[in-house]
């Protein structure tokens, strides 16, 4: 939540929202800190089972409508081992870019067409992009790229700035490099895009009518929630462990009737070898 505070100067950040008031629901509580603060796109984070699970809301305030994802493999720009190289200014602006891929593997938004597809579009355009003016703290100038990108039904967030270095030099981290000529004797400076973080991935689950609220106008019928994977690895640990203790019972079992363990005799059979030709 801080970095992306950090990356949006037109951002206002709460504090953590009374789970003990929950009864009353989100609607009345988001909506009211929203127009407190004249917000119009509301991004609220909701943790659960102790933080395991992550849950991303966005929602246009008071009439809707209301997207929510699972939010997962997310990073954020203080990890060391991310391999986030670049920086860049706090109160800059950014361009948010949609990749085709947004469209041709993004999320699968049903089938009457892909107005569902523009509809989260829309709400990720209006969290993203910062307004040319009126905003407290803002630089004029723009650093930095946000790219959305679909991937396998999901959609990927990554930031990055936008660097300038001399002709013909290239630092560590930096992946596209495009040199733009100018004449034949000077070029101008080369720019290239280093991640600088958070990455995450988001997976829509449902598109609420309302704020927080309403009836649901698209259901992703691919989602797995968490809780069904975890119950689903441990039904197969247990199966597992179930099958290892049906042998170790079977093998014991035939140890006995072969008079092969401790403490046990072979019962002795009217057609025995032994018994036949004694």
């Amino acid at each position: 939540m801080s970095d992306i505070c950090g990356l949006l100067p037109h951002a206002h950040k709460e504090t953590k929202l009374d789970t003990k008031k929950k009864a009353a629901g989100y609607n009345l509580l988001l909506n009211s800190l929203a127009d407190l603060h004249s917000c119009n796109v509301i991004f609220f984070l909701e943790a659960k089972k102790n933080g395991q699970d992550l849950y991303l809301w966005l929602s246009r305030p008071p009439n809707g409508p209301t997207i929510k994802f699972h939010l997962n493999n997310l990073h954020t720009m203080g990890e060391l081992g991310a391999g986030f190289a670049g920086n860049c200014l706090k109160g800059g602006r950014g361009l948010v870019v949609f990749d085709r891929s947004f469209d041709e593997q993004g999320p699968d938004m049903g089938a009457p067409g892909s107005e569902y597809r523009a509809l989260v579009r829309e709400m990720l355009r209006g969290v993203f992009c910062v307004p040319k003016r009126g905003v407290r703290g803002m630089k004029p100038f723009v650093d930095r790229i946000i790219g959305i990108f679909g991937v396998d039904g999901k959609i990927w967030i990554r930031v990055y700035e936008i660097r300038e270095s001399e002709a013909g030099k290239k630092k560590e981290g930096e992946e596209t490099v495009k040199p733009v000529p100018k004449g034949k004797d000077n070029a101008l400076p080369e720019v290239s895009l280093v991640e600088i973080g958070p990455r995450f991935v988001l997976t829509p689950i449902v598109i609420l009518e309302g704020s927080f609220g309403g009836p649901v106008i698209y259901e992703n019928k691919e989602y797995v929630s968490p809780n069904q994977v975890r119950s689903d690895i441990r039904q197969g640990k247990a199966g597992r462990y179930s099958q290892r203790r049906d042998g170790q019972t079977d093998r014991v079992a035939k140890r006995s009737d072969l008079g092969l363990s401790e403490n046990s005799v072979r019962k002795v059979d009217a057609l025995d070898t032994r018994k036949l030709f004694a």
